[in-house]
């Protein structure tokens, strides 16, 4: 905590908020707008600087807990600051109050203010009974997003939390990919991956069950899948309430594993995993998205058949999908630039304990005091 009371104050040159139960320190130069929304990882405010420039500054929640939490702030640190791409949110610099490093508790990140939440627009809608995404936003949405991804994955980043919350939009529909927390590159990957990442109802089947240690930017692309459908139809696709439910959600419209996808997950895992599967959502056959999605427009249909495949070796890449004639009206690839290289980070050493990635983090801190908040830090 960094007040005693909860209550509204200053400490060496910060101004202390409480917001939301949660204390902020921010530089003396800005003024608190909004709480834009808090997640297990981090609470997020907007805030407003003297000249009229508004920001997003995070605070990391409890980032030293333990090894992996501090492992995960420096990563996602990292991430940021090599992040470079019209349609991914943009780093300004990160701080903490703490005056030294055995004292670090606090950490905060200050991003570029990239408009509401398309979860908020959702919600808009749905409460008001009126549309404020038509048909040309969603193409337009959706080609963004997935400008996005060809990049990350570019640099070997898969994103893991894709959904309508971490996306921002601003009046003009422009639209940029928020919230790296749970990012990561995949090369990079000592122990495996884990399965605790994509919130449930935007979560692949492969992620879910099967292959949620060697998982891959397929796993991205099912959850463009979903976002895509719920733009249209204005509902979650699967809205599973634990795993098991979302599962079987998945599976009465996308079908069963077929032999070869069977076999895939035996080989993978074991034959014990083969019979969970199998009894988890055994015999049941795909629907016709043509029926299941009527009144959508036709090419937005074949795009969610070729994406909502279980199967992700069967599943359509971002650069397919890029090329797909949905997207005929924007895709450029002259436009849609790579990443120079794969980010390379250095966070493999799992063995680090918390002392080794505070080090990381406040030498990150120490890095990336940003001009935006000069005169503050």
């Amino acid at each position: 905590m960094l007040t005693n009371d909860g209550q509204d104050g200053q400490i060496d040159g910060f101004k202390v908020l409480n917001v939301n139960m949660v204390d902020f320190a921010i530089p003396t130069n800005y003024t608190f707008v909004d709480h834009l929304g808090s997640s297990n990882y981090g609470n997020v405010i907007k805030v407003r600087r003297t000249d009229g420039q508004e920001f997003a500054i995070k605070k990391m929640y409890e980032p030293f807990r333990n090894p992996m939490e501090a492992r995960r702030v420096y990563r996602e640190l990292k991430l940021l600051r090599l992040l470079n791409h019209d349609n991914v949110i943009r780093f300004v610099g990160a701080y903490t109050p703490d005056t030294d490093i055995n004292n670090l508790k606090n950490v905060f990140i200050v991003t570029e203010y990239a408009g509401v939440s398309l979860k908020y627009v959702l919600d808009r809608q749905k409460c008001n009974d009126i549309r404020l995404i038509n048909d040309d936003h969603i193409k337009y949405i959706i080609y963004q997003l997935l400008r996005a991804l060809k990049y990350l994955h570019s640099a070997d980043v898969i994103h893991r939390d894709l959904k309508p919350s971490n996306l921002a939009l601003t009046e003009e529909c422009d639209l940029t990919v928020v919230d790296f927390c749970l990012a990561r590159t995949l090369s990079n990957n000592d122990v495996g991956l884990t399965a605790y990442v994509i919130s449930r109802w935007y979560r692949s089947p492969e992620v879910i069950y099967w292959n949620h240690v060697s998982y891959n930017f397929k796993a991205d692309v099912w959850s463009v899948g979903c976002i895509l459908s719920e733009l249209f139809t204005g509902k979650v696709v699967f809205k599973g309430s634990e795993a098991i439910e979302q599962y079987r959600l998945i599976v009465n419209l996308c079908g069963s594993p077929d032999a070869e996808l069977m076999d895939k997950i035996e080989t993978q895992n074991n034959s014990s995993m083969r019979m969970v599967v199998e009894a988890l959502g055994g015999g049941c056959v795909r629907q016709d998205f043509r029926k299941y999605f009527a009144g959508l427009p036709e090419d937005a249909i074949d795009l969610l058949d070729k994406i909502l495949v279980l199967d992700p070796d069967r599943r359509i890449s971002v650069e397919e999908a890029l090329q797909h004639p949905y997207m005929a009206q924007y895709s450029m690839p002259s436009d849609e630039p790579l990443a120079p290289a794969p980010f390379v980070i250095d966070d493999g050493d799992y063995k680090k304990d918390v002392n080794y990635w505070k080090e990381c983090v406040w030498s990150e801190i120490e890095e990336t005091r940003s001009p935006a908040l000069a005169n503050a830090l």
